[in-house]
């Protein structure tokens, strides 16, 4: 199983992030304590905040998974050897990262900024 490891779980994270980024980047997704983006408790408050931050980050999602794809297509390349595959796993595990400090970023100074622009939050 080592030998493709890196294939393996770079192909599940880029399922997982198409499947879930789908929905929200296509505003399917109603406001929810359980699914979406909730960076703040001004989403809750504002639909149109909601779907503003779902969407954005649905789009960002399906982005990551797409690029998750080619690089688990890329990964294959390197089946059978081992030691690639544990680079392989790092880069990944350090890509996902990124992206997620990314989002959280992101998503926080967007909710923030258009609450005040609405007045939900008064300086």
């Amino acid at each position: 199983m080592e030998d493709y490891i890196a294939t393996l779980f770079a192909g599940i994270i880029a399922l997982l992030f198409l499947a879930l980024g789908a929905p929200l980047a296509m505003n399917k997704v109603r406001p929810n304590t359980v699914y979406g983006y909730r960076v703040s408790r001004y989403v809750f408050e504002d639909e149109d905040l909601w779907y503003k931050i779902n969407g954005r980050g649905g789009r960002h999602m399906v982005t990551a998974g797409i690029v998750f794809v080619i690089y688990a297509g890329f990964s294959a390349f390197f089946i059978g050897n081992e030691g690639a595959q544990v680079v392989l796993n790092l880069a990944l595990l350090a890509l996902v990262v990124i992206f997620l400090a990314y989002e959280l970023t992101w998503s926080v100074r967007l909710a923030r900024r258009t609450a005040r622009e609405k007045v939900l939050i008064e300086d």
